[in-house]
């Protein structure tokens, strides 16, 4: 199995599925993302992070103009840094072991929840 990619994100908790394209969650065709979507229907790993670099796609706007959708189809990333070009933005579609790889890089840290 390759390694699970990026699907969702939401208060520093990030999900993780087998496919970008078949994964789905209620409301993610709606704007914003951050008040009206929730998170996916199935997922392989999901991973809590912390790190001060980065923030989420809403950009800390009270009502970003993005969906869940329009941000797995990389219209914007899921992660930005808070300083402009000082790490890489974190796509949709990012593979697990390199989401970690880039939140420690950023000097972030990266929390492993089990599946029940």
């Amino acid at each position: 199995m390759t390694d699970p990619v990026l699907v969702y994100v939401s208060d520093g908790t990030a999900y993780f599925f087998r496919s970008l394209e078949e994964a789905r969650g209620d409301d993610w065709n709606d704007a914003p993302y951050e008040h009206n979507a929730g998170a996916p229907y199935e997922y392989d790993e999901v991973l809590c992070f912390w790190s001060g670099a980065y923030e989420e796609a809403s950009y800390g706007h009270v009502n970003s103009p993005f969906c869940v959708d329009s941000i797995n189809a990389k219209k914007t990333p899921w992660l930005h840094p808070w300083k402009e070009g000082a790490y890489p933005d974190i796509w949709a579609g990012t593979p697990v072991s390199e989401f970690k790889k880039l939140i420690r890089a950023a000097g972030g840290r990266v929390f492993v929840e089990e599946k029940a």
